[in-house]
C-alpha cells in the first residue's frame, strides 16, 4: 500500500515537472522573441540618434555661422542708418532687407537647432527605456534558464548552479554597497551645498520683507546678497549634474569632456593639469570611454582632497590594442603600506579589471603618486594578442 503511495506520488510529482519544464520551455521562447525585437529596435534607435548627434553639431555650427552673420548685417545697418542722408534709396533698402533675412535665418535655425536637441533627448530616453526592457528580458530568460538547468540537471550541475547564484548574489550586493555610497555621497553634497543655500535663501527673504517697509537701500543691500546665494546655490547643482553624468561625453565624447571637467578643476582648485593626448583621438566604445572618465575624476578628486599637490598631468594615448593613461602628481604621496587601501582605489581598479584592464599605482612619500591604466580595445588582453 505505502509502494502503491509512493508510486503515485512519483507519477504525480514527474508529470507536475514535465509540465513546469514545458511551460518553461514555452515562456522562455517567446522572452527571447520579445528580447531580440527590443535589441533590433535599440540597434535602430542607436543609429538614428547618432544619425541626429551629427546634425545637432552641424546645426549648432550652423546657428554660430547665422549669428555671426546676423551681427554683421547688423553693424552694417547701423552704418548706414548714420549715413542715412548720403546713400542712395536702393542701398538703404538692401541694407534693411539684408538685415531682416539674417534676422530671419537666425530665428529658423534656432527653431531648427531646438527641434533636433528635443528629438535627440527623446531618442535617448526611448533607448533607455528599451535597455530597461532588454535588461529585464536578459534577467528573466537567465533566470528561467536557471529553472531549467536545475529541473534537468543532476545535483552536481545543480550545486554549480547554486555557486553561481551565490557568486551573482554577492555581485549585486556589492554593486548595491556602491550604489548606496554613491547615494551617500550626493546626499552630503546636497545637503552641504544647496541645500544650506536653500535655507539661507529662506532667512534672507524673510529678512528683506522686513527691511523694505523700514529701510529700502538695506533691503536692496539683502536682495544683491540673496541672488548672490541663489547663483552659487545654481553652480553647485550643476556641478553636482555634471559629475553624475557630464553631457559632453556622449555628445561629443571623452577628450573634450575630459579637457572641460580638467579646465574646471583647474579653476577650482588652483592645481595646474597638464592634460595631453599622444595620438590621434578617436570615439571608444561607451563603456571604456566612461571607465576612463571616472578614474580620471576620481584621481583628481583624490589630488584635491588628499595629495597637496601644486600641479599634475593627465596623459592619453590611443593605440590600436589599448588605451592607456598616466595620472601624476607633484603631492606628499602615500606611505608604502597604505598604498591600496581608501581613496576610492579599490572601486578605479575594479572599473578598469571589469573590462579586462591593467591598473598599477606606484607612490613614495613626498615623490608623488603616479597611477598607471591600460584598458584593450577590443576587449582583450596583450598576452592573448601576442599568443594568438
Amino acid at each position: 500500500m505505502n509502494a502503491n503511495v509512493e508510486v503515485t506520488y512519483k507519477k504525480r510529482l514527474d508529470n507536475i515537472v514535465e509540465k513546469t519544464i514545458e511551460a518553461i520551455e514555452s515562456s522562455k521562447e517567446q522572452i527571447f522573441d520579445i528580447l531580440e525585437k527590443a535589441k533590433e529596435e535599440a540597434r535602430k534607435l542607436e543609429t538614428q540618434l547618432e544619425e541626429l548627434k551629427i546634425q545637432v553639431i552641424n546645426v549648432i555650427k550652423e546657428v554660430e555661422l547665422c549669428e555671426r552673420k546676423e551681427k554683421k548685417c547688423r553693424l552694417k545697418l547701423a552704418f548706414v542708418s548714420k549715413q542715412f542722408g548720403y546713400l542712395s534709396e536702393q542701398a538703404i533698402r538692401e541694407a534693411y532687407e539684408e538685415a531682416k533675412e539674417a534676422q530671419i535665418e537666425l530665428a529658423l535655425k534656432r527653431r531648427e537647432e531646438k527641434e533636433l536637441i528635443e528629438k535627440r533627448n527623446e531618442l535617448e530616453r526611448k533607448l533607455v527605456d528599451n535597455k530597461a526592457i532588454i535588461e529585464k528580458a536578459e534577467k528573466l530568460a537567465s533566470q528561467i534558464s536557471i529553472a531549467l538547468n536545475y529541473l534537468n540537471s543532476d545535483l552536481k550541475e545543480m550545486n554549480s548552479q547554486l555557486e553561481q547564484l551565490k557568486d551573482r548574489q554577492a555581485l549585486s550586493v556589492k554593486i548595491i554597497e556602491a550604489q548606496e555610497e554613491e547615494r551617500k555621497r550626493i546626499a552630503r553634497e546636497i545637503h552641504d551645498g544647496p541645500a544650506q543655500a536653500m535655507a539661507n535663501v529662506l532667512l534672507k527673504s524673510e529678512l528683506c520683507e522686513k527691511l523694505i517697509a523700514k529701510d529700502i537701500e538695506l533691503a536692496k543691500i539683502e536682495l544683491k546678497n540673496l541672488k548672490d546665494i541663489v547663483q552659487q546655490s545654481l553652480k553647485e547643482v550643476r556641478k553636482i549634474i555634471y559629475d553624475l553624468r557630464p553631457s559632453a561625453l556622449d555628445d561629443l565624447g571623452l577628450v573634450p569632456a575630459l579637457s572641460r571637467y580638467i579646465k574646471n578643476f583647474s579653476e577650482e582648485t588652483g592645481i595646474f593639469v597638464d592634460f595631453t593626448v599622444l595620438s590621434d583621438y578617436k570615439r571608444l566604445s561607451p563603456e571604456i570611454e566612461i571607465t576612463c572618465f571616472r578614474v580620471v575624476q576620481e584621481a583628481l578628486t583624490n589630488i584635491k582632497k588628499h595629495s597637496r599637490a601644486k600641479n599634475a598631468s593627465v596623459k592619453f594615448e590611443f593605440g590600436m590594442r589599448f588605451i592607456s593613461v598616466i595620472i601624476k602628481d607633484d603631492g606628499i604621496g602615500f606611505d608604502k603600506e597604505n598604498i591600496g587601501q581608501g581613496y576610492g582605489l579599490m572601486g578605479m581598479r575594479e572599473r578598469v579589471e571589469i573590462l579586462n584592464g591593467k591598473f598599477e599605482i606606484s607612490s613614495f612619500k613626498n615623490k608623488g603618486t603616479q597611477i598607471y591604466i591600460s584598458i584593450p580595445v577590443r576587449g582583450v588582453e596583450d598576452d592573448q594578442i601576442v599568443g594568438s
